[in-house]
């Protein structure tokens, strides 16, 4: 597996570490081609934080990192043009075992938090046991996984070889669940114990932009509404449009599920994950670390 690392914005950490925050996207590299990056104004730099409207500067006192190893249903676009290689990362759950480290105008380093997996979620560094609480669960983004006939939100742990179930209330059915201190249901299982292992990736296009569906749920009047996270490199468009800049190129906003339109919903299964040979992957979109088949 490959370590990446990506320049976290203030409001993103914190996120992370007050409401549970799961989620990760937009331009990353990886961690070893910029090691020598160890204060916030090299970090300014090699990241290329200084796009217009810019949260981060390059006397900040700090500047936060998110560092994850590149799981296998992670789409990547690359861009090129940059002497230190960069990638684009759709909007996606955090990976297994991922840290959110502080790096210090001195140069020194402080550990904030640990992301375990679906089941467990953030740690706060320093605080045993203290988590914040979680966010709620997607089957929009990340690993979905169908065990005794139903689908559960699930992560890939322990090099492929066990599956972490992942539930928001207690089953009714089903024992050896347990809960863990943020309050969400899991369990760990074999892989074998799972008949399949995919990501769902539904697409759509809102008034003409293309976008990537990463949560669905009703409103008080029983509509169902949509979280988009846009694709691609209109970024006029979506600024035009009114969609709330995440941070350089990463758009999202929420609509009315019925405002969408071409819909396409594909099953992304990695390579690794699944018992069949891999095809090659689409031209410009990959996995770091494998390859991966839509099913």
């Amino acid at each position: 597996m490959i370590l990446m690392q990506k320049a976290v914005t203030p409001d993103l950490s914190a996120a992370h570490l007050t409401q549970g925050y799961d989620r990760l996207g937009g331009y990353v590299v990886r961690a070893s081609d910029v090691a020598f990056a160890t204060t916030p104004a090299q970090l300014y730099e090699v990241h290329g934080l200084g796009y217009p409207g810019s949260p981060f500067h390059r006397w900040d006192e700090h500047i936060d990192v998110l560092r994850f190893w590149s799981a296998p249903q992670l789409q990547y676009r690359d861009v090129p043009g940059y002497i230190v290689p960069l990638w684009w990362l759709r909007h996606s759950r955090i990976p297994p075992q991922a840290e959110l480290v502080r790096i210090h105008r001195d140069g020194t380093s402080t550990l904030l938090a640990r992301y375990g997996d679906i089941g467990t979620g953030w740690t706060l560094a320093g605080h045993e046991g203290l988590r914040p609480p979680m966010a709620s669960l997607s089957r929009c983004v990340g690993p979905v996984a169908k065990w005794h006939g139903a689908y559960l939100e699930a992560d890939v742990v322990d090099e492929g070889r066990t599956v972490v179930l992942a539930l928001a209330n207690p089953p009714l059915a089903e024992t050896g669940f347990e809960q863990a201190p943020s309050g969400r249901w899991f369990r760990r299982v074999p892989r074998e114990a799972v008949s399949e292992l995919f990501e769902l990736d539904l697409t759509a296009r809102w008034n003409g932009l293309a976008v990537r569906v990463v949560d669905q749920w009703q409103d008080a009047q029983r509509y169902v509404v949509a979280r988009i996270s846009h694709l691609g490199d209109d970024l006029q468009r979506a600024e035009r449009l009114g969609l709330f800049r995440i941070e350089a190129g990463l758009y999202e906003t929420e609509v009315y599920a019925a405002e969408l339109t071409d819909l396409t919903t594909n099953q992304v299964v990695p390579a690794t994950w699944s018992p069949g040979p891999a095809a090659t992957p689409g031209r410009g979109t990959h996995a770091l670390t494998d390859r991966w088949v839509q099913a």
